[in-house]
């Protein structure tokens, strides 16, 4: 490898700016100009490209792999390796800037100049901070359909409780996108609901901020209409997908769609849309229910399903939640919080709502006026489905 290209150890700067969902939206019609990162330098999505991630790393003197101990064992066992390749460095399951800062440090003394992320949504979402912090690559193998966080260009960080904290914007995206549905399908099918309900979130979060823009651009056309395609195909897709892999039809046509969309076409719609189409009422909903003890239990995804039903009561669609109920209903998502094991009680519902209407919050993105009363209402009008 060229030295010139190498990013030396003593170039790291170990300091992310957390940027909130509140203040991206609130400099929403700033950014709708400007676009950042909208994808990976190379999507791959082919069956055994997981095994042949060392031809994409040869440019690399001090390549690192940080994983998990569920991601590593999936790694490991379906490419029939006995050990990695390269340094391991095992992330705690946080998603914390704190253990991005670790990370860091321990991948600065290995001399890294790679960062490779080998894990579900939340190890993307440290291994880009990582890779952020020290401006280095990144190559992605993602080994859930779990959200679009391996294609988007930015994280979603949490504190030591769970807690949502901030949304930090990456300044470039990963280098390689290593998607192996053949990998991917070995995963139980249930991890795939919570990839399903955080990606349908794609179409009824955005297309109510772009339905009251008067100023859209090429790229938000784009954008909405990857939304609707998202949903379309979620809708069309995911009950025969689910019906494969609980067969063990792992190469199965519908499994191969499902996967793609909730890893690719779904990160095209913030890609192409920025601020606009990234989140707005479900997302913050399920941001509010991180503040609910044992809400770590539920899938992010399935969170954002239940917001769904939630921001579009507040949107007066009442008869388009209901028209959900029979696909949530097929494929698992939940739309009661006995569903998602949680009490349903006037504190925790304050909490949620409270949290959900604050002033900066990207649900007035969706819902310009909504309150925090609003918000109770619709969670209680959806418990009562």
């Amino acid at each position: 490898m060229n030295p010139d290209h190498c990013r030396s150890a003593a170039a790291c700067h170990l300091y992310i700016s957390v940027s909130s969902r509140k203040e991206q939206h609130t400099h929403g019609n700033q950014c709708s100009g400007f676009r950042r990162p909208s994808r990976p330098n190379r999507y791959i999505s082919t069956p055994g490209v997981a095994k042949e991630v060392r031809k994409y790393i040869e440019d690399y003197d001090h390549p690192v792999i940080i994983t998990g101990v569920k991601s590593a064992d999936a790694f490991l066992d379906y490419t029939g390796e006995d050990e990695f390749f390269a340094p391991v460095l095992r992330y705690d399951g946080s998603s914390s800037e704190r253990n991005a800062r670790e990370l860091a440090e321990q991948a600065k003394a290995l001399d890294a100049d790679a960062i490779i992320a080998i894990g579900a949504g939340k190890l993307s979402d440290t291994a880009k901070n990582v890779a952020e912090m020290m401006d280095v690559d990144l190559i992605i193998v993602p080994t859930l359909a779990c959200a679009c966080a391996a294609y988007s260009p930015y994280s979603v960080d949490y504190d030591d409780e769970h807690r949502f904290l901030g949304v930090p914007v990456h300044p470039r995206n990963s280098v390689a996108l290593l998607v192996d549905s053949a990998m991917i399908a070995q995963t139980p099918p249930e991890k795939f609901i919570g990839g399903i309900g955080d990606t349908i979130a794609k179409f009824y979060e955005s297309d109510p901020v772009f339905a009251q823009a008067d100023d859209l651009t090429v790229f938000d056309q784009l954008s909405r209409q990857s939304a609707r395609l998202v949903r379309d195909t979620l809708l069309s897709e995911s009950e025969p997908a689910l019906d494969a892999l609980n067969q063990g039809a792992y190469d199965d046509p519908h499994v191969r769609t499902l996967i793609d969309t909730i890893i690719g076409i779904a990160g095209t719609v913030g890609g192409f849309g920025g601020v606009r189409a990234r989140e707005s009422g479900a997302h913050t909903v399920h941001d509010g229910l991180t503040r609910i003890p044992g809400s770590a239990e539920t899938m992010h995804g399935e969170k954002v399903a239940y917001g769904v039903l939630v921001q579009l009561i507040t949107e007066g669609k009442e008869d388009e939640a209901r028209d959900l109920l029979p696909f949530y209903n097929k494929i698992g998502l939940p739309h009661s919080w006995k569903q998602m094991n949680l009490p349903f009680t006037d504190e925790n519902l304050k909490t949620v709502a409270d949290f959900a209407a604050d002033p900066g919050s990207p649900f007035h993105a969706a819902v310009p006026d909504v309150t925090a009363d609003q918000i109770i209402d619709a969670m209680r009008t959806v418990e009562a489905f």
